[in-house]
């Protein structure tokens, strides 16, 4: 099975459609999402509607929202200028389908999550040494999948003492290790910060054991444009031509 695995769409329609055209194009059987639909972009209701035809979608809950929906999370001026702006644009369709995403899937021998599996809710970023860490010391699961930092990464570890982290470019193929355990980030559709503004996303195929990792473009005037004609923060449009 090949397992389109994604995240932070931030309500950027152009990009979330230009993912899932590249994506059909990758002979892909089930689309794994992990959270962040909304906040920042001006798109909420039509990337909801957008993600609720693909084909054996699941969904988990990011931040953002969780936000939207009333959860008290800690978080920027502007993102929460764009919750506050999203939560008055919602339909009640787009608001029962966040309601329903789940914090954290588990699948076989891989943990599915925004930000983290041991404390899902608590929102960190599993970036540094610590964090990493504790991912792999609190998660029994052999592969976790995470988005959140907006950053593709692949993180390998080698022994209790040694991890080794790969910041994957387009079209990188990881091999699944035998026996040693990996955290793989996805990147994100519709805000990457890594300096490239293309969107990411990676594809997980169980039977070859594989993780690739592929980037596409899309129209990032227009979605910029859409953020400033809604009345959102300028610097939410901005930074999508940059990829910071």
């Amino acid at each position: 099975m090949r397992v389109a695995v994604f995240a932070d769409i931030h309500s950027n329609l152009e990009a979330l459609q230009s993912f899932i055209d590249h994506s059909a194009t990758q002979s892909v059987d089930r689309y794994m999402c992990l959270g962040d639909v909304v906040g920042y972009g001006a798109n909420p209701n039509q990337c909801v509607a957008r993600l609720r035809l693909l084909p054996h979608g699941l969904f988990v809950l990011g931040n953002h929202d969780a936000a939207v929906l009333g959860v008290p999370v800690n978080m920027t001026q502007e993102a929460r200028q764009a919750i506050n702006w999203t939560r008055k644009r919602l339909s009640d369709e787009s608001f029962y389908f966040l309601r329903e995403m789940s914090d954290i899937i588990r699948w076989d021998d891989a943990v599915f999550c925004h930000s983290n599996p041991y404390k899902p809710r608590n929102w960190d970023y599993v970036s540094e040494k610590a964090s990493i860490s504790r991912s792999f010391a609190r998660s029994k699961a052999k592969i976790l999948f995470i988005g959140h930092t907006h950053v593709p990464v692949a993180i390998t570890r080698k022994n209790f003492f040694c991890v080794y982290i790969r910041s994957p470019r387009h079209q990188s193929v990881v091999p699944v290790a035998a026996s040693n355990r990996q955290i793989f980030n996805c990147g994100s559709v519709g805000q990457p910060r890594d300096g490239d503004p293309r969107g990411a996303y990676l594809v997980y195929d169980t039977n070859k054991w594989l993780v690739e990792f592929y980037r596409f473009e899309y129209d990032y005037g227009k979605a910029k444009e859409k953020i400033v004609t809604a009345g959102l923060p300028e610097s939410l449009g901005r930074r999508l031509l940059s990829g910071l």
